[in-house]
């Protein structure tokens, strides 16, 4: 009996993520010889306005 197996496409998967909501954070730091030149810190929040309405009201 083969696999069935499930195409899911970036819209899908993008469509998920924004509505649940996701956060991405990181940092970099860029150095040349042990001195820190350039610090970069990101935190970014993607959501779904509504999402944010309904976890906001429970």
């Amino acid at each position: 009996m083969p696999e069935q197996t499930e195409e899911i496409t970036l819209l899908e998967t993008l469509d998920h993520l924004l509505d649940r909501g996701v956060v991405i954070a990181g940092e970099a730091t860029i150095s040349i010889g042990d001195v820190d030149l350039l610090y970069l810190g990101l935190n970014i929040v993607l959501a779904n306005i509504d999402a944010v309405i309904r976890t906001s009201q429970k």
